[in-house]
């Protein structure tokens, strides 16, 4: 269960209202669900800041559980500079569009289930692998082609196996390895 959704819109070079179109979209499609929700906007500009202009924005549900679930988008806008007289002006998505897009990229996270997002199931597999040799268990959701990716690569460099036992009643994995048991050799002992 999601107990809060937190994140930041962000802009730079564009107009600050456009910061404030994708957190009233993201947040309309929060709040069907959950009421705490905040949203913070930042907005930057001048010259003392990248010359390219774009926004985004960045959320993440925190679960009764502790656990941390995110998704994040951005738009970066051509500058004049770069698009020439003959090239046609390229298809921008509006900020409700993005607002929209990223509060439904979260809403999926949430319901495929486990500990973390899609985006960092390879990150949770290496980290379990690399933990002192004991037994790590995890629960994630559907399994990503990157994060298959990670578990081959980690079978191949640290010789870690692990088993992988689906969940049909809540269609999450369970992952189960013994760790590698790798020191960190640069930390000075006391």
């Amino acid at each position: 269960m999601v107990k809060r959704i937190r994140g930041v819109a962000f802009s730079t070079n564009v107009s600050p209202q456009i910061v404030t179109r994708i957190f009233y979209a993201a947040r309309g499609l929060f709040n069907k669900f959950i009421p705490d929700v905040h949203i913070f906007t930042d907005s930057r500009a001048g010259a003392s800041f990248v010359r390219s202009a774009g926004c985004g924005v960045s959320v993440v549900a925190e679960t009764t559980t502790g656990c941390l679930i995110s998704a994040d988008a951005t738009v970066s806008y051509p500058n004049v500079d770069e698009m020439s007289e003959q090239s046609e002006k390229p298809e921008i998505m509006s900020p409700e569009d993005l607002g929209e897009q990223v509060a439904s990229m979260l809403l999926e996270e949430v319901a495929q289930g486990g500990v973390v997002d899609s985006t960092h199931q390879g990150l949770l597999f290496m980290l379990c692998a690399l933990c002192p040799p004991d037994v790590s268990k995890v629960r994630v959701g559907q399994l990503t082609p990157r994060a298959i990716e990670s578990l081959r690569n980690i079978k191949e460099f640290l010789d870690v196996k692990f088993i992988i036992k689906p969940d049909p009643n809540s269609n999450t994995v369970t992952l189960k390895c013994v760790g590698a048991g790798v020191k960190n050799l640069a930390r000075k002992i006391s």
